[in-house]
């Protein structure tokens, strides 16, 4: 008697080549076998302004490439003197920093934010992330408290003070 193996519910693709079932595949999903992937960021030269730097890095950032996402954010910073958009620059590698668990990092971007502008909500609530990711959770707590004061109907922001709170 032959013994059933977790191989023999999958057909005769089990019996395919790598290359073969990519050509299947490629046949039942519509694709190419030879289609070239999209360029990536890094092959597509260095960006042309601030805002083509910021755009990369938020395709890699949506890729979890935070490290790479770090790297356009900054191209963005120094390439930048817009008050409004430079406080966008650094709350987007505030993020990426805290992708990496990087929350010293992550804080230190935020603050800035909030010394461009006090009143941005995201800012303090990007402070409070990374305050959280460093166990200092008064100073989150105060972090999200500033965010909800700015910004009253921010379900994101009440419902990360009410965390925060019962971690004290």
């Amino acid at each position: 008697m032959a013994t059933k193996t977790a191989f023999d519910d999958l057909g005769p693709e089990a019996n395919k080549t790598v290359d073969e079932f990519m050509e299947s595949a490629a046949h039942n999903f519509n694709l190419s076998p030879s289609a070239t992937p999209p360029k990536a960021p890094a092959d597509m030269g260095p960006p042309k302004d601030a805002h083509e730097a910021k755009e990369r890095g938020n395709a890699c950032y949506k890729a979890r490439q935070y490290a790479e996402a770090v790297g356009y954010y900054e191209q963005a910073i120094k390439m930048c003197d817009d008050t409004e958009q430079l406080k966008i620059y650094y709350s987007n590698r505030s993020a990426a920093y805290f992708g990496l668990k990087m929350f010293i990092e992550s804080r230190s971007d935020a603050i800035k934010c909030t010394e461009l502008d006090s009143m941005w909500a995201k800012g303090w609530y990007r402070k409070g992330l990374a305050e959280e990711g460093l166990e200092k959770y008064h100073d989150a707590e105060e972090s999200f408290r500033m965010g909800v004061d700015c910004a009253p109907r921010d379900e994101a922001l009440q419902r990360a003070l009410q965390e925060v709170k019962m971690m004290l």
